[in-house]
């Protein structure tokens, strides 16, 4: 089994674990790895004693203590705190690379996006150097640029937006936070160097009020109102902009909701793809770029 499949049975354990909250036997650990369509073929020979060794790795890569309840009888986890959110999408990313291994007899049943993210084979160095605040050396070839720069840096984040990942790490050559393209990275190593956070980094609030990987940082969040027709309304009433998303008014004629983000290029790009189904109310800032967008659309338009 490859390192990567070894991963994606560990992450899978503990995430099982920590949603279930009670003991559970490895009979029914071991049966739910074989439910999963992605590791079916190598979950059917899971022992006990392949388990057993995945216990410390488990406890090293994520924290996460899991030790045999005799009174329970079953495993629980005893020592950690919850995975953050952003783990069982790290865990889709994972189980996407191998769903798509699967054999090729079951293709004509599936239909996947051609446009496959690139650069995911990085994601498992690039957690464990995060979790072990190592420094890693990599090529990075911006997209503008003809030749690849050598970079070492100190990783802090793995960030996913829509459908790529990020890497949010301090740069000290450049002295500062920078953001990285996993599909943009070549020759990623591991070093031994340790380093320590800027002070003051909370993961956890860094990208609070982003949509998506920019954070100005010297402006604050603002306050975005939207307007939007009845049906494309009811998109974002299910799949929400942003976690700060909340509804002003919900109406047959419109929804009209309420982000507090900052006003970026990718918040600008996000609504001009809605077209004509959202009207920006506020900041007016914002609605004027749109409006002027839109007029230098149609008069560069051909008659």
């Amino acid at each position: 089994m490859t390192t990567h499949a070894h991963f994606l049975r560990q992450l899978l354990l503990v995430l099982r674990l920590q949603s279930l909250r009670r003991a559970i036997p490895f009979e029914e650990l071991r049966d739910y790895l074989l439910e999963q369509t992605s590791l079916r073929d190598l979950a059917a020979n899971y022992s006990q004693r392949t388990f057993q060794r995945d216990l410390p790795k488990i406890a090293e890569r994520f924290g996460v203590t899991i030790a045999h309840d005799r009174r329970a009888g079953g495993y629980v986890v005893t020592s950690t705190d919850p995975l953050p959110e952003g783990y069982q999408r790290l865990l889709d990313a994972f189980e996407l690379q191998e769903f798509l291994r699967l054999p090729t007899a079951l293709s004509p049943f599936v239909q996947w996006e051609s446009r496959r993210p690139l650069g995911t084979e990085w994601l498992q160095p690039l957690l464990r150097a995060v979790q072990q605040r190592r420094q890693v050396a990599f090529q990075y070839r911006k997209f503008w640029d003809d030749e690849p720069s050598a970079r070492t840096v100190s990783p802090l984040l793995l960030k996913e937006f829509k459908g790529r990942w990020y890497l949010l790490a301090h740069d000290p050559a450049r002295q500062g936070l920078r953001c990285f393209g996993l599909d943009r990275i070549q020759a990623l190593k591991p070093t031994t160097h340790a380093f320590e956070p800027p002070a003051g980094f909370e993961p956890e609030a860094y990208y609070a009020h982003s949509f998506g990987i920019i954070r100005p940082d010297h402006e604050p969040p603002a306050k975005i109102v939207l307007a939007l027709k009845p049906t494309q309304g009811q998109y974002l009433k299910s799949f929400p902009l942003h976690s700060s998303q909340h509804v002003l008014v919900d109406t047959d004629e419109e929804l009209r909701i309420q982000l507090t983000v900052y006003n970026t290029h990718d918040l600008l790009m996000e609504l001009l793809s809605l077209g004509d189904q959202v009207q920006v109310l506020a900041p007016t800032s914002l609605r004027k770029q749109i409006t002027q967008i839109h007029a230098a659309a149609m008069k560069a338009s051909p008659a």
